[in-house]
C-alpha cells in the first residue's frame, strides 16, 4: 500500500521547516514521530507547512495536536501555516466553531486550532489542580 502522508525537513541555522503533504490521519503517526526526532535542542523555530495536506480526519487532528504540544516543549516557537479548506473545516467542527468562526477565512483554522490547544491545556490544568468535587471556570480567549 502506498504512503498517503509525507514529510520533508529542511534546516537553516536554528530554524526548521517541515513540509507535509497528503492525508493526515492515524497512519501519519510514524512520520510525525520522525519529525519530532529531527528537532534539536538548539532549534529555536519550528515552521510546519501544511499547504499540501488536502485531507485530515479527527484522528489526524489529534495526532497533529499532540505533535504540536510536544514540539512546544522542545522549541521556543512553533508556527503552523497553510491550512487548506478541508482540514480547516475539520478543526472548526471539532472545536465547535461556526464556519470560519466569525473570523476572516484565512484565520478560521488558526482560531479553531488555538481553541483546541487551549481547551486541552485547560482540561489538563483542571484535572491536576482541582480538588475532588471542585469545578473550574474556563477563561475566554480571543481566537482571531
Amino acid at each position: 500500500m502506498a504512503a498517503t502522508f509525507a514529510t520533508a525537513l529542511q534546516r537553516t541555522g536554528s530554524s526548521v521547516l517541515v513540509s507535509t503533504a497528503g492525508e493526515l490521519d492515524a497512519a501519519a503517526a510514524p512520520l510525525l514521530e520522525q519529525v519530532l526526532a529531527g528537532v534539536r535542542p538548539s532549534d529555536t523555530v519550528l515552521l510546519l507547512d501544511v499547504h499540501e495536506v488536502r485531507f485530515m480526519d479527527s484522528a489526524g487532528l489529534l495526532l497533529f495536536l499532540e505533535m504540536h504540544r510536544r514540539a512546544q516543549l522542545r522549541v521556543p516557537r512553533v508556527i503552523v501555516v497553510g491550512w487548506q479548506a478541508q482540514p480547516q473545516r475539520v478543526m472548526e467542527a471539532v472545536a465547535g466553531l461556526p464556519p470560519h468562526g466569525g473570523c476572516p477565512p484565512g484565520r478560521a483554522a488558526l482560531a479553531g486550532f488555538r481553541r483546541l490547544v487551549q481547551d486541552r491545556a485547560d482540561r489538563q490544568r483542571e484535572s491536576t489542580a482541582a480538588p475532588v468535587g471542585a469545578t473550574a471556570s474556563a477563561g475566554s480567549a480571543t481566537l482571531c
